[in-house]
């Protein structure tokens, strides 16, 4: 979510950072500390209360920076979709400035030819079997 509100390069940018620096760092992390804790407590059982407590702290940090990242794409998104809109309105508004040109009817076909102006009729035209059917 962190990379929605950014532009393609600084995507690139920032996806790298974190694939290449943070999630190393935060696993090697993560078993430095668990480490430390089995070498001063004895073993993984004697650790796992004070690590449940470190998990706890880390879960209560991720939760606050996502409602940091909240706080600062909120604002972002509401641009974006103002903007949107506004130029849907404008599309709008230039199509309908195109078709109130004309009558609005499909069926009325009109073409220019040397200046001049061909209607062409709405009914269509009766061609020669369909006459000779009609007249027996």
């Amino acid at each position: 979510m962190a990379y929605i509100p950014l532009d393609e390069d600084m995507k690139v940018k920032g996806k790298a950072a974190i694939d290449v620096v943070c999630n190393p760092l935060g696993k090697s992390g993560g078993a430095l500390i668990q480490q430390f804790m089995i070498l001063s407590f004895g073993s993984l059982a004697n650790s796992t209360p004070y690590l449940g407590g470190i998990l706890l702290v880390i879960v209560i940090a991720w939760l606050g920076a996502v409602r940091s990242l909240d706080s600062q794409f909120s604002p972002l998104a509401k641009q974006d979709l103002e903007r949107e809109q506004k130029l849907k309105a404008e599309a709008v508004e230039t199509t309908a400035q195109v078709v109130g040109t004309g009558n609005g009817s499909l069926q009325e076909n009109v073409a220019s030819t040397n200046g001049t102006v061909i209607k062409q009729s709405q009914e269509p035209e009766i061609t020669a079997p369909e006459k000779s059917g009609k007249q027996s």
